[in-house]
């Protein structure tokens, strides 16, 4: 094989190779952003959500609220504190608040319970070896059963937390199967 052969062999797979490079460093850029954004998300959201839950909370005490409106007004009624021509009227007119709260408590519940499956899948798809190594597992997962048996967090926080726990452990698992650094 002559020199010449050498050299462009040498060219050509030098220039394949810078193009690999740059291709990966181009992902691997996308993909530090995009972890970043999520964990961020994430963080904001968990602050956020205990407000969202007071503010579907506040709406379904609305809806009862009305409801029980409703009642009184049954039973005023019945005891023949207004005609049947005024209840009528009013009635059809609390009937249609509390569906249109309902409708409106409902598609929102919807929504949060959707962006909270949202979320949570990018995060879970954001974490990595150096994210997670911040964390001692086995001393979180004894905090929060601690937290749940002295009455700190309520049922649903910890179901969602021990969730989260398990989806840390499974990815810490999975990266060490497939980390990069196993260098070939």
């Amino acid at each position: 094989m002559s020199l010449d052969v050498a050299y462009l062999a040498l060219g050509e797979l030098e220039k394949i190779l810078g193009q690999y490079e740059e291709r990966l460093k181009g992902i691997e850029d996308a993909w530090k952003a995009f972890t970043e954004s999520a964990i961020k998300a994430k963080s904001n959201w968990d602050a956020d959500i205990p407000r969202i839950k007071i503010r579907l909370e506040q709406l379904k005490n609305v809806v009862e609220s009305l409801k029980k409106e409703h009642e009184v007004l049954m039973a005023k009624r019945e005891l023949g504190l207004i005609s049947d021509k005024d209840y009528e009227g009013l009635s059809a007119e609390l009937q249609k608040k509390i569906a249109e709260y309902q409708e409106k408590l409902d598609a929102l519940s919807q929504k949060v319970a959707e962006i909270e499956v949202r979320v949570t899948y990018l995060w879970a798809r954001a974490l990595s070896k150096e994210y997670l190594a911040k964390f001692d597992l086995v001393e979180l997962e004894k905090r929060i059963e601690d937290a749940k048996a002295a009455g700190k967090i309520d049922d649903e926080t910890y179901a969602k937390m021990r969730h989260e726990i398990e989806i840390m452990k499974h990815t810490w698992e999975l990266l060490n199967v497939l980390s990069p650094a196993d260098k070939v």
